[in-house]
């Protein structure tokens, strides 16, 4: 793999490139007359790029997250990218994109949100001033995501376990996160009350059939991130490992699928689960090796141990494609990439 820093400026780009291109572009709204026929940017004056919404959500969140590497400091792209996102995230911008979000409670739920809340949270942790204080202006919109998703969880029967946007687990963790650091405690106990009511009874978790064609997600590893989060760590100690039985170094859910169209979108979601997956067992593998520790179990830990070892077949082609040529890839993945490299020890 690669060295952290290597990343930094062909993201950046990449980033740069999306987030300040308007067409293509899937709206995704939904029409109650004539007058919900406009350009995008009219109802979305933030996000009206980089293909749809929550790709552009998480475009801009991946630049801000670069913007604060050392790498970016004395990057020849840094001044316009601070320029776009001051641009884009004004303080009026932001106010449109949350009334947008309350007007239509459903949409871009839980992705699109979660990645609103990951921006929120990118800015305001920032050591860049003027991110600190785009952070201000976007902290509406997270305020206004964690309103939503109090209101809308009381009402959940069952969670969502497809491999893509629906995903609750993908969603639910990153809001948590992001409420604990806003300090929304009140969102921090819904979201945690949820993923019990959703998650706290389930084991053996079956890693061979989960995956379908058009994943980007592991709904499995999804959901043992979030209850990594919920879940105090005597609890985690007996879950964790009952979860995670059925997945072995050798399954196919740690194997990254090949693409063999990169021009179907849909087929192209395989590199972000090779991606995603990755992250997700740097995440897994060193709480599987504490509970190992902890209980003197060897196959626990031989598990982890072997899980992480994949990690770096399941990055390869999503590294690759995140900066490819191919739109349908680079208009989100990089992303992806961004946090798979991130959760790397020794970054």
């Amino acid at each position: 793999m690669n060295s952290f820093d290597s990343f930094v400026h062909p993201f950046a780009e990449v980033a740069l490139s999306n987030i300040t291109r308007d067409y293509p572009f899937a709206s995704h709204h939904l029409a109650r007359s004539a007058a919900d026929i406009v350009p995008a940017a009219e109802k979305n004056p933030a996000f009206a790029n980089s293909f749809d919404w929550h790709s552009s959500v998480h475009m801009h969140y991946l630049l801000a997250s670069l913007l604060g590497t050392e790498e970016a400091q004395d990057a020849s792209w840094r001044d316009r990218a601070l320029d776009v996102l001051s641009s884009h995230l004004s303080a009026e911008n932001m106010l449109a994109e949350a009334a947008f979000l309350r007007e239509n409670p459903s949409w871009e739920r839980p992705y699109g949100w979660a990645w609103a809340v990951e921006l929120d949270r990118v800015l305001n942790a920032s050591s860049v001033a003027e991110l600190q204080e785009l952070g201000t202006n976007a902290r509406v919109l997270a305020e206004t995501v964690f309103d939503l998703v109090s209101a809308w969880l009381r009402k959940v029967a069952e969670p969502v376990r497809h491999g893509v946007h629906s995903n609750t687990a993908f969603g639910l963790r990153r809001i948590l996160v992001g409420a604990r650091e806003a300090d929304r405690h009140d969102v921090v106990d819904v979201i945690a009350g949820s993923a019990r009511r959703f998650f706290a009874e389930d084991a053996a978790w079956n890693f061979v059939q989960e995956r379908s064609g058009h994943d980007f997600l592991s709904p499995g590893l999804c959901e043992a991130d979030l209850m990594a989060e919920v879940l105090t760590d005597d609890e985690l100690a007996t879950w964790l490992p009952a979860f995670l039985s059925e997945l072995s170094p050798e399954s196919p859910a740690l194997t990254p699928v090949k693409v063999l169209d990169p021009t179907d979108g849909h087929q192209s979601h395989l590199y972000g689960l090779g991606l995603s997956v990755a992250a997700s067992v740097m995440r897994l593998s060193p709480r599987l090796e504490a509970i190992a520790e902890n209980t003197g179990n060897d196959d626990i830990m031989a598990q982890a141990k072997g899980m992480f070892t994949r990690v770096e077949s399941l990055m390869a082609p999503g590294l690759e494609a995140a900066v490819s040529d191919e739109y349908v890839s680079s208009h989100w993945l990089a992303t992806f990439a961004w946090e798979a490299v991130q959760t790397s020890p020794g970054k």
